[in-house]
């Protein structure tokens, strides 16, 4: 299987065992740029990514 990783409208999918640091580096996402959820929870860019699950990535947006 695989894991799935939204943003926005879009749908991403990656093997799982990579941490979710690695996984915005192989999609080009820098991760300061956006926060993920795993089932409602945030996690941090440390975490394994497990197969079946869906992570959610939400757009930090800053203004000045």
């Amino acid at each position: 299987m695989s894991v799935k990783l939204v943003l926005r409208d879009q749908e991403y999918e990656m093997k799982p065992g990579i941490d979710l640091r690695e996984a915005l580096h192989k999609l080009n996402i820098p991760g300061e740029s956006v926060l993920a959820t795993r089932e409602g929870e945030m996690i941090t860019d440390d975490e394994t990514l497990r197969d079946g699950e869906v992570i959610r990535l939400i757009a930090v947006i800053s203004g000045g």
